[in-house]
């Protein structure tokens, strides 16, 4: 991989340079390569390939909520990967802006539509705001 410029925009568009990236099978191999080191800085890792990205709010957006009869919640994120909402999940508001954590603190930024439908599963405790699914409350209940 050659030293290029990739980035992810506040909307979670990739661009390759100045070129949009849309392929989104694509964009899902790069971001489940995506790393951070300690001071912060994203790269993208393959193989023995180390890529920087520039990451202008978080690197994953979430767009979009898949809720099933008997199944865990899922979240469907830019570049296509899921995550399934199996346990609880703690809500930060960073400007307004709703984020979760996926693989670093804050680093998943919530859609509009997607912070709103969540808004179901919200339990407030104190000053804090976590996201408890169905799903959570089902391993909760079974453990008591």
């Amino acid at each position: 991989m050659d030293y290029q410029d990739i980035k992810i925009t506040r909307d979670g568009k990739w661009y390759f340079g100045d070129a949009e990236m849309f392929r989104r099978n694509i964009l899902q191999i790069l971001a489940r390569n995506i790393n951070r080191d300690e001071n912060g800085n994203y790269f993208i890792e393959m193989g023995s390939e180390c890529n920087p990205l520039i990451v202008e709010d978080v690197p994953f957006l979430a767009v979009g909520i898949v809720e099933e009869d008997e199944q865990p919640v899922k979240l469907v994120f830019h570049d296509l990967q899921e995550i399934e909402l199996d346990h609880e999940l703690k809500l930060y508001i960073k400007d307004d802006v709703p984020y979760i954590s996926y693989r670093w603190v804050a680093d998943t930024r919530l859609s509009r539509g997607v912070y709103w439908k969540l808004s179901d599963y919200f339990d407030f405790r104190d000053d804090e705001i976590f996201i408890v699914p169905p799903a959570a409350e089902k391993i909760v209940t079974e453990k008591q």
